[in-house]
């Protein structure tokens, strides 16, 4: 399995370069290398573009200090004006106002205790908070280095399961299983960056670039397309 991986890798490698202007997380891991903040900005990511997100981030920066007690006294309505930009806004005002309590009332503010200790409890606390997932965790632990985990959104599950690496419907610990099988140690979080990028501009959700998509002799999805109705008959 890792041999394919390898092979996805080197052929993505050869047309994208990985910019952190185009993840939100990875901006706001150099803005201040601060995890709260990079757990801030991936939350605001959730189900809207990460332009929107950085642009809500940057917003919320400039109103309110970035920080579990700055966010808990500013309080919801102030939040969610400051990151409108990022869709969704109520919602993750609330979600960033209840784990801001929730880290004040537990750790007098001090995000960083949750990151302390076994990767694994550490990875339950933080889906322990409000609005963190798996793949909101996934990010943090990876980008700060806690634990290699492969995290799965949209576009990865989407060009994933067209390669065939995984399968449509399938949760998000199996389709992770199979892909760090897929992946070297090491590779993983490349692995998420690039096979985003490939689904933001080449394999796209309604309409994919097949016919100019490095990846398409690999790829179940396009092998079916190309073969048309022949490929369904026994």
């Amino acid at each position: 399995m890792a041999d394919i991986g390898d092979e996805i890798l080197r052929r993505l490698r050869g047309v994208y370069e990985i910019s952190p202007d185009d993840f939100v997380s990875l901006q706001a891991y150099l803005r201040s290398g601060s995890p709260f903040e990079v757990l801030v900005a991936t939350i605001l990511s959730q189900n809207t573009t990460d332009t929107s997100a950085m642009r809500a981030f940057n917003n919320l920066a400039s109103t309110i200090p970035v920080t579990p007690t700055s966010l808990y006294k500013a309080g919801v309505r102030l939040i969610s004006r400051a990151i409108k930009p990022a869709g969704i806004y109520r919602v993750k005002a609330r979600h960033l106002w209840r784990l801001s309590k929730m880290i004040v009332e537990m750790n007098g503010g001090d995000f960083e205790e949750i990151l302390r200790g076994d990767p694994h409890l550490v990875r339950e606390r933080l889906k322990s908070l409000p609005g963190v997932g798996d793949k909101t965790a996934d990010i943090l632990l990876t980008v700060f280095g806690i634990m290699e985990r492969l995290p799965i959104d949209t576009h990865v599950y989407r060009v994933s399961s067209r390669l065939g690496l995984i399968k449509a419907g399938m949760g998000y610990e199996e389709a992770h299983d199979l892909l760090v099988r897929t992946f070297r140690e090491g590779s993983r979080h490349e692995a998420h960056l690039l096979l985003i990028t490939h689904g933001r501009r080449t394999c796209k959700a309604k309409s994919p670039q097949c016919t100019r998509c490095v990846l398409r002799d690999l790829c179940a999805y396009y092998l079916a397309r190309r073969a048309g109705p022949r490929h369904n008959q026994k």
